[in-house]
C-alpha cells in the first residue's frame, strides 16, 4: 500500500520539482535565469534616480550601482538620503538587508542583469525564456518571452552605462521601472 501511495505520489512530486527553478536561478514566469557572476558584467559605479510603477502607484527613490569583477552592490536610498536597502551578490551568494528586502533581491538582480549583460552571454543562462534583442528610436530594446509571452520589456538609451536612461516593463506584475542618472558635476 505505502509503495502504491508512494509511486501515485510520484508524478506530483515531479510536477513540483518542474516548476522550481535550478540552483543559482530565478524564475521568471514560466522560465527561469541563472544569474551570471559579476565578472561578466560591465563595471559601473554611479547613481540613478529610479521610479518604480505599480498599479499606477509611483514610489522614488535614489539607486547606486557599482559593479566590479567580485561584486554586484545596489543600494536604496530615500530622496532625503535614508537608507532603504542594500544588497551583495558575489556570483554565488545574495545579502539583502534589511532582510524582507531579499524576497525582491533576485528579482531585481535578474532584471539588471537582463538589462546590462552581453546578449550572447545570457543566452546560456535563460531556461524556457527567449531574449530578442533590437532597436527602436535609438535605444537598445530587449524583449525577454516564454512560450511566446512577454515577460519583461527593457529600453536603453545607446549612452555609456552611467549615463543611460534605462526603462524596465513587467507586464504580468503591472510594474515598471525607470532609472534617470543622477548627474555629478
Amino acid at each position: 500500500m505505502k509503495l502504491r501511495l508512494s509511486l501515485l505520489a510520484l508524478p506530483l512530486l515531479l510536477a513540483a520539482c518542474a516548476t522550481l527553478p535550478p540552483p543559482g536561478c530565478v524564475k521568471l514566469g514560466p522560465g527561469a535565469m541563472c544569474l551570471l557572476a559579476p565578472a561578466a558584467l560591465p563595471a559601473i559605479d554611479d547613481t540613478h534616480l529610479v521610479t518604480v510603477t505599480r498599479d499606477g502607484k509611483q514610489d522614488t527613490f535614489m539607486g547606486r550601482l557599482a559593479i566590479d569583477a567580485h561584486t554586484l552592490r545596489l543600494a536604496g536610498a530615500s530622496l532625503f538620503g535614508t537608507g532603504l536597502f542594500d544588497i551583495s551578490y558575489d556570483g554565488r551568494t545574495i545579502d539583502a538587508q534589511p532582510p524582507r528586502a531579499k524576497a525582491h533581491a533576485e528579482l531585481m538582480l535578474a532584471m539588471l542583469e537582463i538589462t546590462l549583460a552581453d546578449p550572447a552571454a545570457l543566452r546560456s543562462h535563460l531556461h524556457d525564456l527567449t531574449l530578442k534583442v533590437g532597436e527602436r528610436d535609438d535605444n537598445e530594446v530587449r524583449d525577454l518571452y516564454t512560450h511566446g509571452r512577454l515577460v519583461a520589456h527593457i529600453e536603453r538609451s545607446k549612452e555609456p552605462l552611467a549615463k543611460a536612461r534605462i526603462r524596465i516593463e513587467i507586464p504580468a506584475a503591472k510594474t515598471s521601472l525607470d532609472m534617470l542618472p543622477l548627474d555629478r558635476r
